[in-house]
């Protein structure tokens, strides 16, 4: 086979040839290939490469045929340029027949000249029994098809492409589809469609070209251009010639745009240039919205032909797409856009600002705030842009659009940015972002305003400024008061969705925060309605964490992992699973798992909240989760010290740290029991001091002093500080530590060998426990306990399933809280590792030589080993030492 150019006259017959290296892109000529080389029984006959101007499809094919042509017995390929004057059927036949001809391969060129007259009716049969007796593959490329128009050509073209024989392979590449009827070909597999996707250039791709004009780009670069180009070969090398002309690359790429000069030249003379009039009006006035519908293309062009006038552009491949998973959506190629969008700024500032308004319009109209508001700024309409702030913007905050609204408010002119309205919206904003400093900042100067006698503002904003200062108040303090301001005013009676579901949800965070479940559960049911009715997902979102945090603080598990779990299916469903409420909801679940004693689900589900919320914008989120987060990783971890260290560094209450007393009251006692456990008693010891900082002295506070005077063997002691907690004089915040209370007082009582009230209180904590499974006090009571329960077993009545579980979860070697080392066997254990001897110990310690072999009798009964060197092994194992 052989690739021949004819003469001058007729070169719309030859294969392109560029003075420029061709960019081999390999992924697309191995597609081509693909389909002209299947077998002869293949369905495919026929390669359609449609896309618009500028992408590349001559050359690529060129490029192609280049390739084939050099392989071992390769086709025979004839290729013909269309032309406008092939619109004429005996001109077309004669085209195709010359183009055939001049091939060079001897055997296609005698089959065509022997045909019929082109005009002869059984001409087209004749072609094809003509290439089907050649017995050769020949490939015919038609480019620039969409030139074709007259129905006549275009019938018999279709039908020759629907009965060619299946030696002949086909491709017709163009800016549009001519309207060919190859639909059944396409459900029969015989059409292999290219479009202008396929054809965008990969990065790997692009970098080759501009590495063929000297120009060499960093990733960071490389991409950004080719997300400004979208891949489109003409814009990459445009961009290409800029950047190879200019000194500074990544400059020159933040200002490469469509009305760049050589851009804008291209774009005239090869996209707009075949435009009419009222076309060209169409895309200028559509191009000021990012993505517009057929309706906003109505309003802004008052063309009620608008879809007529898209058909027409999409048909002809013009640089606009629908937008990808939003149907009905249109989109111009970015380059052209901001072409189109300098045109929108000659059209003069009065007919860009009423193009703006139009679009703001129809945004607000539609429900998508964050554009109207983007167009109400750009249209320079004060009144306007503070009226759609007034009507949108505290949804946008609470729908966690924060971002969007500070964009704007950081752009609008100082008359809007003065009042009040936007002011109380700045502060809602800023601290959804977590900058509580900006937010009490401007609360301040409103607060200060207000005192110099400037106008009363309306109940509604009185009512949103309240609501603001008691979520200020919860990082800060002041609770109380501004709890009572924010409910002197109609709280969830406004009649405003946005306003009742935020003052709803603050009052009821503020009770949680107070530690006032009751009505803290009652104000977060409501604001969950409203904003349900409201279809406010990240008020949802908030809502039912709150409601899991009350379930957590009354211990009704069950409750609390049913709400966390709704929280977080709500959050995935709703993209908001990387808000910071629905990995605090998380935190709850993995909480619920821990007093279940589940540490492996437990660990799971802290490991993908805690290190986002330990970054989070809340102070007391950050906290709450590092301290649990510790405390779980106490149970599994080789270091415990290390883990204790850091339940040390989050359990002292700070400023701009407060936490709900029910999570003080939940994990004060798993802190202690760990510092304990490594052998810190001083940090044990202030932990009663801390809680009693954020609690005051109440049953909580009670049991951690009680817990110090057990580990210090001081049982009088403890059972006199557990005796106001059990009668019901000191209550518990927490069931968890009533249960832990008595479990206790079972201990020391059995300790005295006092099995009535020993079982008496074994029972009360049972009942306590067993209706929720609150399983982790027996877990942490260690092997004492496990003995006491194996004594009473059988004696719980119907509590002895629960019984048995509950001795189920403690393991045969758990250390309790009896079997802690005391002060004095800490420092003995401390002299271990000297390998001194009993008597040298003695004498350093300044005690007699039996006190130490007494204490050590204690060490090694309670790490459970018998020699010295395995009492120092064990005690580093549990980060004793």
């Amino acid at each position: 086979m052989s690739v021949v150019n004819w003469d001058t006259q007729q070169a719309r017959n030859q294969i392109p040839n560029y003075a420029h290296p061709v960019i081999r892109r390999g992924r697309l000529l191995d597609s081509l290939s693909e389909a002209m080389f299947s077998p002869p029984d293949s369905p495919t006959t026929v390669a359609m490469l449609i896309a618009p101007v500028g992408t590349g499809k001559t050359m690529l094919l060129s490029d192609w045929a280049a390739a084939v042509s050099v392989q071992p017995n390769p086709p025979t390929i004839a290729w013909l340029t269309v032309e406008e004057r092939d619109n004429d059927l005996d001109t077309v036949r004669s085209a195709v027949r010359a183009t055939l001809e001049s091939t060079g391969n001897p055997a296609v060129s005698d089959a065509v000249r022997d045909l019929p007259p082109i005009n002869d009716e059984n001409y087209p049969f004749a072609m094809a029994q003509a290439l089907e007796a050649v017995g050769e593959p020949v490939w015919l490329i038609l480019d620039d098809a969409h030139l074709l128009h007259e129905p006549t050509v275009l019938e018999a073209l279709g039908n020759f492409l629907r009965w060619a024989p299946p030696s002949l392979r086909t491709i017709l590449a163009g800016r549009f589809e001519p309207p060919l009827a190859v639909h059944r070909m396409r459900l029969e597999g015989r059409v292999c469609d290219l479009s202008h996707r396929d054809l965008a250039f990969t990065e790997e791709e692009a970098a080759i070209l501009f590495a063929e004009h000297g120009v060499r780009l960093d990733g960071l670069d490389l991409t950004k251009i080719l997300g400004r180009t979208e891949g489109w070969a003409a814009g990459l090398r445009l961009a290409a010639i800029s950047l190879a002309r200019h000194p500074d690359p990544t400059a020159m790429i933040t200002d490469f745009s469509g009305d760049s000069r050589v851009v804008a030249d291209y774009l005239v003379n090869e996209v707009l240039d075949g435009l009419t009039e009222h076309e060209r009006e169409f895309v200028v006035e559509t191009s000021v919205p990012d993505a517009f519908t057929v309706e906003l293309a109505e309003a802004l062009t008052g063309n009620q032909g608008s879809r007529d006038v898209l058909d027409t552009l999409e048909h002809s491949n013009f640089l606009v797409e629908r937008v990808c998973g939003s149907p009905g959506w249109y989109r111009y190629h970015p380059l052209l856009r901001e072409y189109l969008r300098a045109e929108v700024g000659r059209l003069g500032r009065d007919a860009v600002g009423d193009l703006e308004r139009v679009a703001a319009g129809w945004f607000a109209r539609s429900g998508d705030h964050e554009h109207a508001l983007e167009h109400a700024l750009q249209a320079g309409d004060d009144d306007a842009l503070l009226t759609l702030l007034q009507e949108c913007g505290l949804r946008l905050v609470l729908a966690g659009n924060w971002a969007t609204v500070i964009s704007v408010l950081d752009r609008v002119s100082p008359t809007v940015r003065a009042d009040p309205s936007t002011r109380l919206l700045r502060v809602a904003a800023e601290l959804a972002r977590g900058n509580t400093a900006a937010a009490s900042s401007t609360l301040s100067a409103l607060d200060r305003a207000s005192d110099q006698g400037d106008a009363e503002m309306p109940a509604e904003l009185e009512m949103l400024g309240d609501g603001l200062r008691l979520q200020v108040a919860v990082q800060t303090g002041g609770i109380e008061n501004a709890l009572k301001t924010l409910q002197s005013d109609p709280v969830g009676e406004a009649g405003d969705p946005e306003l009742d579901s935020f003052a709803l949800l603050q009052e009821g965070i503020a009770e949680l925060y107070l530690g006032r479940l009751v009505p803290a559960g009652l104000h977060l049911e409501d604001a969950l309605a409203t904003a349900r009715a409201a279809e406010l997902p990240a008020v949802v979102l908030e809502a039912l964490t709150g409601l899991a945090a009350v379930a957590a603080y009354r211990c009704r598990l069950d409750d609390m992992i049913a709400r966390a779990s709704e929280a977080t299916d709500h959050g995935r469903v709703h993209d908001l699973t990387d808000h910071r409420h629905c990995q605090l909801a998380q935190l709850f679940g993995a909480l619920g798992h821990y007093l279940r004693v589940e540490d492996e689900a437990a660990a799971q589900l802290a490991s993908l909240c805690v290190p986002h919320l330990a970054a989070c914008e809340s102070p007391a989120m950050g906290r709450a989760s590092v301290l649990l987060g510790a405390i779980l990783e106490f149970e599994s971890t080789d270091d415990r010290h290390a883990a204790a260290r850091v339940i040390r560094d989050h359990c002292a209450p700070g400023r701009n740290r407060p936490l709900p007393p029910g999570t003080t009251a939940l994990l004060a006692t798993s802190a202690q029991r760990a510092f304990l456990q490594v052998g810190e008693p001083v940090w044990a010891a202030q932990v009663a001091e801390l809680t009693t900082a954020e609690l005051g002295h109440g049953g909580e506070v009670a049991v951690l002093q009680a817990t110090m005077s057990l580990h210090h063997r001081r049982l009088d002691a403890a059972r006199r500080e557990l005796a106001p907690v059990l009668s019901g004089e000191l209550e518990c915040l927490s069931d968890v530590t009533l249960i832990r209370a008595w479990l206790m007082a079972a201990t020391i009582a059995d300790a005295r060998d006092d099995s009535i009230t020993a079982r008496s209180a074994l029972v009360e904590a049972i009942t306590i426990a067993e209706p929720e499974a609150i399983l982790r006090p027996f877990r942490d009571g260690g092997e004492p306990l496990r003995d006491l329960l194996d004594r009473h077993r059988g004696r719980f009545g119907v509590y002895d399933k629960f019984a048995e579980r509950a001795r189920s979860v403690i393991p045969q070697s758990a250390q309790g809280a009896t079997d802690l080392l005391t002060p004095r066997e800490m420092e003995l254990l401390v002299e271990l590792p000297s390998w001194h001897t009993a008597e040298q110990i003695a004498a350093d310690l300044f005690v007699s030589v039996n006190t130490v072999k007494t204490h050590l009798r204690g060490i090694y009964r309670k790490l459970d080993v018998r020699t010295r060197r395995d009492a120092i092994t064990e005690a580093r194992a549990r980060g004793l030492l």
